[in-house]
């Protein structure tokens, strides 16, 4: 061969220059109300200038005077109730479906699948007015395992739907050796299929809790008493004292330290959502 052969640049060869300025461009914009956010929470009063400028006189009394407060205790607490009923039915119950259904064949089944997606289309709002009515007719109104249910029961589909994926995978011989063993549904399910979906079960608890300690939607329609009042319904009330604009660095403070679970959860178990995500694609 004469001389070397030139080397041929295939599609991803190509210098990606401009992906890393849109990517450098969309975190900051994902992180710019989180800047804002911080540095009015260690402001005074008297500090009304730029929101991007960094605080005249840096103040911790604001954190101080919120920790000392019973509201955001009492948001922390119903908070981690609501999550914890909220994941335990939905992870249970979804599991178990889908694990029948992955197992079924047939015309229902399949019908049943379809449905399930169908339902995942459906925005929640669409379905605020009939809910509610719902939830005042049995009287769940004002009450944590009354939201903890409506929450479930709107996470259980797409749990189901990863699930289903997951389960398909597994093979049927495992289930039909734990037969011949004298293993039941139950003992299979939770003995033989359920330790291979740690992956998926991880994820969607994080995703799931989450999401349920960030909702606001239905607990500010369901939740009047005080008394039950969500972390975020907290953090609503201490900007609806002061109409946002009397004490905005103590509101921007509680804001803070009631989305400080989250972003931690985020950070120390973000290597769990994406083990998830990947193998939920590849399956």
């Amino acid at each position: 061969m004469e001389g070397k052969l030139k080397k041929s640049k295939g599609p991803n060869t190509r210098s990606v220059w401009w992906c890393y300025l849109v990517a450098v461009l969309l975190i900051l914009i994902y992180l710019l109300p989180i800047y804002i956010m911080l540095n009015l929470s260690f402001r005074t009063l008297q500090d009304l200038g730029s929101k991007l400028s960094l605080p005249a006189a840096w103040n911790l009394q604001n954190y101080a005077d919120v920790l000392k407060s019973g509201d955001l205790w009492l948001g922390f607490k119903n908070s981690i109730i609501l999550v914890v009923e909220t994941v335990t039915l939905e992870i249970v119950l979804a599991a178990l479906a889908a694990y029948g259904l992955a197992r079924s064949s047939g015309r229902l089944s399949e019908s049943i699948r379809n449905l399930n997606m169908g339902i995942m289309m459906i925005p929640s709002v669409a379905l605020l007015v009939g809910t509610y009515g719902l939830m005042v007719k049995f009287h769940m109104t004002n009450t944590l395992y009354g939201l903890a249910l409506l929450s479930a029961a709107g996470g259980i589909p797409g749990t189901m739907f990863m699930y289903v994926n997951f389960v398909v995978s597994i093979p049927t011989a495992l289930d039909e050796a734990a037969a011949i063993d004298g293993a039941g549904v139950i003992r299979t399910f939770t003995q033989i299929i359920m330790p291979q979906l740690k992956a998926v079960t991880v994820t969607r608890i994080i995703m799931s809790a989450t999401g349920c300690w960030n909702n606001y939607l239905m607990p500010m329609y369901l939740l009047q008493d005080k008394s039950k009042f969500t972390i975020i319904l907290v953090i609503k009330s201490a900007f609806n004292r002061t109409n946002g604009v009397g004490n905005l660095p103590k509101a921007c403070a509680t804001c803070a330290l009631g989305l400080l679970p989250v972003i931690l959860l985020y950070l120390f178990l973000q290597k769990y959502i994406i083990e998830g995500q990947i193998d939920s694609s590849v399956k």
